[in-house]
C-alpha cells in the first residue's frame, strides 16, 4: 500500500475516535437495522456502540452508514417531500395513476444527506439489542421424502439441469 493510499485510510477515521463507531437514531421511534441476518434494534433519540466481532473498524463504518441511509429513507418516506412526489403518480383515493403523461415521483440521496449525516451525529448513548432476523431456515425449504430425509437428485453427465427440474416437476 503507498503512503497516499495509506494516509486515506488513515483520515476515514475522526480525529477523536476511541474504538468504537456509534450510530444515532435521532428519530421518534426505535429503529430496526438488518445486517448479516441480525436485527439491530436502536432505541429513539440515542446512540448506541455498534460492535460487530467479525468486522473490520472499515467495515463497521461502512455497515454504519449503510444503517444511517436506511434510517434516512424511512424518515423521508414520512415526511412531506415524499408525499409530494406520491401525489404525482397516485390518485387522491390511493389507486396508481395509469396515464402516459405522468412520471414516477422520484428522489436522489442528495435528499437524503442531511437525515444520513444526523444518523453519524452523537447523541446520548444507549445499548442496541440485536436478535436473529426472521427467517425460514433453508432445511425447511427443502422437499424431504416419507422419512424425513432430504431429497436430493443425481446429475448424470451430460444432462443439463433443465432436464432434471423438468423430470422433477413430473413426479
Amino acid at each position: 500500500m503507498t503512503e497516499k493510499e495509506l494516509m486515506k485510510v488513515e483520515n476515514t477515521l475522526p480525529e477523536d475516535f476511541d474504538g468504537i463507531f456509534y450510530f444515532s437514531n435521532y428519530s421518534d421511534e426505535n429503529f430496526v437495522g438488518k445486517w448479516d441476518n441480525k436485527e439491530y434494534v436502536f432505541p429513539a433519540h440515542t446512540m448506541s456502540p455498534l460492535i460487530i466481532p467479525n468486522a473490520s473498524l472499515l467495515d463497521i463504518q461502512q455497515i454504519r452508514k449503510k444503517l444511517a441511509k436506511d434510517l434516512a429513507e424511512r424518515e423521508y418516506h414520512k415526511g412531506p417531500q415524499y408525499r409530494i412526489l406520491l401525489k404525482q403518480e397516485r390518485n387522491d383515493d390511493g389507486s396508481p395513476r395509469l396515464s402516459s403523461f405522468q412520471k414516477a415521483g422520484t428522489y436522489s440521496e442528495n435528499d437524503l444527506v442531511e437525515l444520513i449525516q444526523m444518523g453519524l451525529r452523537p447523541l446520548p448513548i444507549k445499548r442496541a439489542t440485536v436478535k436473529a432476523a426472521a427467517g425460514i431456515p433453508l432445511e425447511q425449504k427443502l422437499s424431504k421424502d416419507e422419512e424425513g430425509r432430504i431429497q436430493t437428485r443425481v446429475v448424470k453427465q451430460g444432462q443439463g439441469l433443465d432436464q432434471l427440474k423438468k423430470k422433477f416437476e413430473e413426479e
